[in-house]
């Protein structure tokens, strides 16, 4: 009896081989994916990812649309006094508590940054009441013990217009403001009341005073450096 055909041998092997070798491009592809549109640490959405694909779809999604901008408060303090171990279980704490905050599969969030404490959450709905949402993410954060800087910027408008583009840059602004009075509290602004007003007044109002819950803040109006008035809610849990 002669022997298996030393060409079919070879072919199959080159086969199997390829077939491996696809296989594991695969996968290697997959981790690669993984790693550039996933946080390592927490789990979350990259600021990369949303910067490339899920902002863009935002701004087209043709529904209202909301922007909270979220910087930790103290983080550097838990590093310093317990370790950067304790600090990275806070951040872990804080994406938990914001991933069950949220509509799983129509809301989302993301770490803005790998080694920040800064998230950015996508809200894609009309939001009756942009200030008790605030209230209620700053409200189970500081029952995790965790204080957080919030700033959230929303509009109604459909159209691929500034008034979306610029929803990011604004809720940022709005979470500085926020931090400079002492975090623990947030700002909302919203571009919509510029339009519905043009010239507003502003008034002299302490934003810590009870009732107080409407003053008129300042944001900047990205790529111009001249600030803007929009009208934006200041809440402290």
């Amino acid at each position: 009896m002669s022997g298996p055909d030393p060409g079919v041998v070879a072919v199959s092997i080159a086969c199997c081989y390829s077939l491996w070798w696809c296989l594991s491009l695969t996968r290697r592809l997959r981790r690669i994916e993984r790693a550039s549109k996933f946080d390592p640490l927490t789990g979350l959405g990259s600021g990369d990812w949303l910067q490339s694909e899920r902002w863009p779809a935002a701004l087209r999604s043709g529904r209202p649309l909301a922007v909270i901008y979220i910087d930790l408060d103290h983080l550097k303090l838990t590093n310093d006094t317990r370790g950067h171990g304790a600090g990275d279980r806070y951040i872990c704490t804080a994406a938990d508590v914001l991933r069950q905050a949220l509509r799983r599969g129509v809301d989302e969030v993301f770490r803005s940054h790998r080694a920040g404490d800064e998230f950015e959450v996508l809200i894609w709905d009309f939001l009756p009441d942009p200030r008790g949402r605030a209230e209620s993410l700053l409200r189970r954060l500081s029952e995790h013990g965790i204080s957080a800087s919030l700033g959230m910027a929303y509009t109604t408008e459909l159209r691929f217009v500034p008034a979306r583009v610029e929803l990011r840059q604004l809720a940022e602004a709005a979470c500085r403001q926020a931090k400079a009075r002492g975090g623990g509290c947030a700002v909302v602004v919203s571009p919509d009341a510029e339009r519905q007003n043009p010239e507003p007044s502003p008034e002299s109002i302490d934003p810590w005073r009870p009732g107080a819950a409407r003053p008129e803040t300042r944001a900047q109006l990205p790529g111009t450096g001249q600030p803007r008035l929009a009208q934006s809610v200041l809440v402290q849990p």
